[in-house]
């Protein structure tokens, strides 16, 4: 079973945000097509590898959910930033209205407060960059990562893909070309969903050329 897809950037550039040692460790070679920090999409993408890669297996997708798809937390996230902004307008109508609570504890309240606000920030943006999808020349491999401590990691042959197709409601998912592309398995196995995917019918095409030719292949 696959794990964390392991990714570095080129040498001159600074390091990108990673996960710890044991979920991911640097590879030597230079990417000439690197996966940078916000990147969604990203066709036969250079320095990207998973555990459990076979030898010859070569990554045709790598998929996150479009960075437009963080636009609510960041816009939550911004107005708690700005709200004790307006505190002192508060203030003028409520003057000290906690008399017996000392200027040291308003002072505590304020770092913890903003100690949860970047809490929060992280949290989400944890679960975006290590939420993605890689599709290799054999399989399709999907990792969901979420809360720090959740982590699970789904992955099929691609002879075992029938079908893929995506669905792209609403004015906005159009203008911004995103979309969850749905790939179905034979049998009792799970369905992969991609949510929120850049380029969904790029993405539909290119593993349909995939299935046409493992099907070629072994017929």
């Amino acid at each position: 079973m696959p794990d964390i897809f392991i990714a570095e950037p080129k040498a001159e550039t600074p390091a990108p945000l990673i996960a710890p040692k044991s979920l991911i460790s640097a590879i030597t070679e230079t990417p000439e097509n690197p996966v940078h920090l916000f990147s969604a999409f990203k066709k036969d993408p250079d320095g990207v590898d998973f555990k459990d890669k076979e030898g010859e297996e070569k990554i045709i997708l790598f998929i996150r959910r479009t960075f437009i798809s963080n636009f609510r937390w960041l816009f939550f996230g911004s107005l708690l930033l700005i709200l004790p902004l307006f505190l002192p307008l508060f203030l003028r109508f409520f003057p000290n209205p906690f008399p017996i609570l000392s200027n040291m504890f308003y002072l505590f309240l304020g770092i913890f407060y903003y100690l949860v606000v970047a809490t929060y920030w992280f949290i989400n943006f944890i679960g975006w960059y290590f939420n993605i999808a890689l599709v290799t020349d054999k399989r399709v491999i999907d990792i969901n990562f979420s809360n720090l401590v959740y982590k699970d990691v789904a992955a099929t042959k691609m002879n075992l893909v029938q079908d893929v197709s995506f669905s792209q409601i609403g004015a906005i998912r159009t203008f911004f070309d995103y979309g969850d592309v749905l790939v179905q398995t034979a049998g009792n196995l799970d369905n992969f969903i991609f949510e929120s995917a850049p380029q969904p019918e790029n993405i539909v095409h290119i593993v349909e050329d995939l299935i046409g030719k493992h099907n070629e292949l072994f017929s």
